[in-house]
């Protein structure tokens, strides 16, 4: 048989064989003197031997099993009986430390269930290794999250639904770095107060805060952190005027299916289809005023500085409080109850779209378990996977 490089410096190899349900490997501490946990004292005293078989990372995709001689000394000074330590594995574990983090790599972008069917591990022990690992691994990633903090924070908060029946989760994430920083329930005052209070260590060094218009997040942010720039996120603003739009296009029942051409960009549409929205917006003057009036919502957003934008801001409100639709109406008052952190984003072009894509992400992890009973661990997976790499700046 072929000799296989086990790669484990405490154990020398004794016999290996190819067994019918894989490589089995016989091995033994190459150490011959152990420390007395109890007391200290340094002993060689051999008290008997025990086999453990323990499962180790596949070679050529056949399951290894180290079959280790676990010697149990007797301390000369105490004479307390004890086993011999082994790094590459733990206390009471059928497996290797090497393969049980192999099998946690495996999970993340899977599920337990489906890694635990394929290598044949009883579930209860795969989630046990899984959240006992991805415990020791949020700790270390907390402690270097406290010390990368640096002066000129972004941060980013917006809600994602975890049920049905709006309840929901409020997502924290530093929107420079790309990386989720907690999360806590629902959307209220009080709730996003603890979760910014845990998750930021120095207030002093936030920037910028992102947020959408709920109105308890903003409360939240102006408590913890009052010379931050609040920046309402740009593509919630636009929904609230393509929204606006849409309920003006359900009033004309001929257009139920013309949503698509209204609420695309213009520049995105193809000649044909281009060809057929002229066609509708001759056939319903009113519903032109809608549609050019979201045009011109669209061009404020590309308006170069602060000025130019507040006025074009100011003039759009003034137009579609002046509109025949009262949800342009609604929508020209919400905007100018917000103004002043719509006008922000000319200073601070910061938006919540590394967040939204991240709140995806959130949703297939929620998808791929179809749902967590347990909040917890949702939470704890969500931050594992969902801590990004990228230091690039999200300005857009």
């Amino acid at each position: 048989m072929l000799s296989i490089p086990l790669g484990l410096p405490e154990f020398k190899v004794i016999k290996q064989e190819l067994l019918s349900y894989g490589y089995a490997i016989h091995v033994e501490k190459t150490e011959t003197q152990e420390r007395c946990p109890h007391c200290g004292f340094a002993t060689s005293s051999v008290h008997d031997r025990r086999t453990r078989k323990v499962r180790d990372l596949a070679i050529f995709h056949q399951p290894v099993y180290l079959f280790v001689k676990v010697k149990r000394y007797r301390c000369w000074n105490c004479s307390q009986v004890f086993s011999a330590s082994l790094e590459s594995i733990p206390p009471n574990q059928h497996y290797t430390n090497r393969f049980c983090e192999y099998l946690y790599e495996l999970c993340e972008g899977s599920t337990i269930q489906e890694v635990s069917r394929k290598h044949r591990i009883p579930y209860t022990t795969l989630e046990r290794i899984y959240y006992s690992i991805a415990s020791k691994k949020a700790k270390e990633r907390q402690a270097a999250k406290g010390a990368s903090f640096q002066e000129g924070m972004v941060l980013s908060l917006d809600e994602i639904a975890v049920k049905k029946g709006h309840q929901y989760e409020t997502v924290l994430m530093d929107a420079k770095a790309g990386s989720v920083m907690g999360m806590h329930a629902d959307r209220q005052c009080d709730s996003a107060i603890n979760l910014l209070s845990q998750n930021v260590l120095s207030k002093e060094m936030v920037q910028t805060v992102i947020l959408d218009m709920w109105e308890p997040y903003h409360k939240a942010v102006r408590a913890l952190f009052p010379s931050a720039s609040i920046v309402i996120d740009k593509y919630h603003v636009v929904q609230k005027v393509t929204q606006a739009l849409d309920q003006a296009r359900k009033e004309f029942y001929p257009l139920k299916k013309a949503r698509y051409l209204l609420l695309k960009g213009c520049e995105k549409l193809r000649k044909d289809q281009r060809l057929r929205l002229d066609d509708i917006l001759e056939e319903y003057p009113a519903l032109s005023i809608a549609y050019y009036l979201k045009e011109l919502f669209r061009d404020f957003y590309r308006t170069d500085g602060y000025n130019e934008a507040k006025e074009r801001l100011e003039e759009w409100i003034k137009l579609a409080k002046q509109s025949p639709f009262a949800s342009f109406q609604e929508a020209a008052n919400t905007l100018e109850r917000w103004k002043e952190p719509i006008l922000s984003y000319f200073l601070c072009p910061y938006t919540n779209a590394r967040i939204e894509g991240t709140n995806h992400k959130i949703k297939n992890i929620k998808r791929r378990a179809y749902g967590y009973r347990n909040l917890e661990r949702f939470r704890l997976r969500v931050f594992l996977e969902c801590t990004g790499n990228t230091t690039g700046s999200q300005a857009a």
